[in-house]
């Protein structure tokens, strides 16, 4: 399970839990800009969480960080708390100082990328695939296109052709190291927003009636979440191995890919289960924009195709154990350490 007991985790649920009441998605989205909470979320110093202390942070321990990114999912936050981490991770990585504000990050393969809460964050982390470099852009520099994220959170496609780098380095992180990073935080998210939805159709068809009794007593709900309770449980344990994987790894990251990638192939395979289901049991409650459901499964669709979705990366995984000897395979699967011929 991920640790959400430890002392990074449990300060950032206590900041949610004071400063991210269930009016705050709807008003976050509406376009009031929680504040407040990011300010708390800053002055507790959580967005440096897995910076060095040389460059700033105070270098906590990855599965303490990865606690504090599942309640920050289980509370549908509206601000770029887990973008603002990956982003800050690269600059460190770098060797590039850590800049005020918000931030947001891309793997660059063009002039232009969609980039998560482009709308409201300060900086945007760029990993350029083809330089091998890591730069540092003021967002105010870049030419906005139109945001089309199915995410409350809004993504928009940025070009960054015309702008010059407030700091950049050459790094060497391969584009598989950045992967198992991004797609790991995009599992922790997913598993624990799944969480989350799951929790809130059963205390709806707990608490709703229908003929004279609670929609859970029907069959046909039970069993509707009852698969997605093991649906749920699947990803959660998806989520852990590769979060564990990668803070085992966190010196050559690139050693966690594949464990990222299958987080990535099994919980995409889960959102596709649940989020049907999810609405479904909650009627007609479960579609409208007043009601909290949609702030976790529209997090879902995005996040599933963060990097492309579970079809693409099952394509590449698949190729790659396609040319792998059956040894390797099985090394590969009981020990964590792959190989590829």
């Amino acid at each position: 399970m991920i640790n959400t007991e430890a002392m990074v985790a449990q300060t950032t649920a206590k900041i949610y839990a004071d400063l991210c009441g269930r009016e705050i998605p709807h008003e976050a989205e509406s376009g009031k800009y929680p504040q407040s909470l990011w300010d708390a979320l800053v002055g507790n110093g959580l967005p440096l969480a897995w910076v060095s202390e040389e460059n700033g942070g105070f270098s906590a321990d990855y599965d303490e960080v990865f606690g504090a990114i599942w309640v920050s999912a289980q509370a549908a936050s509206p601000v770029p708390f887990a973008e603002t981490l990956i982003a800050n991770w690269l600059l460190d990585r770098a060797g590039i100082a850590i800049p005020d504000g918000a931030s947001s990050f891309a793997i660059l393969d063009a002039h232009s990328t969609d980039i998560p809460f482009a709308s409201v964050v300060d900086n945007v982390v760029i990993f350029d695939t083809i330089k091998s470099e890591i730069a540092l852009f003021k967002t105010a520099d870049a030419v906005a296109g139109e945001a089309h994220s199915l995410s409350p959170d809004g993504e928009n496609r940025l070009d960054f052709s015309g702008a010059k780098p407030v700091a950049s380095s050459s790094t060497e992180l391969s584009r598989r190291a950045v992967e198992a990073l991004i797609l790991t935080v995009r599992a922790v998210q997913m598993a624990a927003a799944i969480e989350a939805a799951l929790n809130l159709s059963i205390t709806y068809v707990s608490d709703r009636e229908q003929f004279g009794r609670p929609l859970s007593k029907f069959q046909a709900i039970q069993h509707q979440l009852a698969v997605a309770g093991s649906e749920s449980a699947a990803a959660t344990m998806a989520a852990t191995q590769a979060a564990s994987v990668l803070a085992r790894n966190i010196g050559d990251p690139e050693k966690a890919w594949h464990e990222a990638v299958v987080a990535k192939v099994q919980i995409g395979h889960n959102v596709e289960a649940v989020t049907v289901p999810f609405h479904q049991v909650h009627g007609a409650m479960g579609y409208t924009q007043e009601y909290d459901l949609h702030h976790y499964t529209r997090r879902l669709w995005a996040w599933r195709d963060t990097l492309g979705n579970e079809h693409h990366w099952s394509r590449l995984l698949g190729a790659e154990l396609a040319v792998t000897s059956p040894d390797q395979l099985w090394k590969g699967v009981t020990t964590g350490e792959w190989v590829a011929n």
